[in-house]
């Protein structure tokens, strides 16, 4: 378990570090590929492939085509490996690495810089390793949805011990089933402007 533990530990890192990489490039995090309209095509996690060494598999995509094209489709079964969680078991193509979703978190639905986060990178969530029964498409814009009124329960109703979270400021920390659900919800907003603890 310890070594599992580690080892998603390293994805989340990995993943943190591409959207840094992302970062410096187009001076914001990704956010999910969409059209010219603003409609989600594909998810962010195909955004950083360059910056998992997946330059190859990013070329193959067709930007403008949503995740389920025939084109895009097929490309959904060779999920990179930083995508896949050494511990819990999913469904073929699915991955547990997903980004919080609800009002005032720093969803994929936009890019964001560095300053728009008012509350502190190092007190934001930008990515959370979810539940298994949870997983998504990992080319599929889908993440997962948490409910304002208590945000740990998606995370912890099928799970014991607690989770991984990748912070925007690069550090991943394993949080609790028993953290304060108040306390949680100020470390997924970025911009809420409220006092914020050290974790337990």
């Amino acid at each position: 378990e310890a070594a599992r533990r580690t080892s998603s530990a390293n994805n989340l890192k990995q993943i943190g570090l591409a959207m840094y990489l992302y970062h410096d490039v187009h001076t914001k995090f990704p956010g999910d590929i969409t059209s010219d309209d603003g409609t989600p095509l594909l998810s962010w996690r195909v955004a950083i492939l360059p910056f998992i060494e997946q330059t190859q598999l990013y070329e193959q995509f067709k930007l403008d085509e949503p995740w389920d094209s025939p084109n895009n489709l097929p490309l959904m079964k060779q999920m990179p490996a930083v995508f896949v969680h050494p511990g819990i078991s999913t469904k073929e193509a699915q991955t547990v690495y997903q980004r919080p979703t609800g009002e005032g978190l720093p969803d994929a639905s936009q890019e964001r810089s560095m300053r728009d986060f008012i509350d502190g990178l190092s007190n934001t969530i930008l990515v959370l390793e979810t539940p298994g029964d949870r997983a998504v498409q990992w080319t599929r814009p889908d993440d997962i949805e948490l409910p304002a009124d208590n945000p740990l329960q998606p995370l912890t109703e099928n799970r014991k011990g607690g989770f991984h979270a990748l912070f925007g400021d690069g550090a991943v920390n394993f949080l609790s089933e028993s953290l304060d659900p108040a306390f949680f919800k100020t470390l997924l907003t970025y911009a809420g402007r409220e006092p914020v603890g050290q974790l337990p």
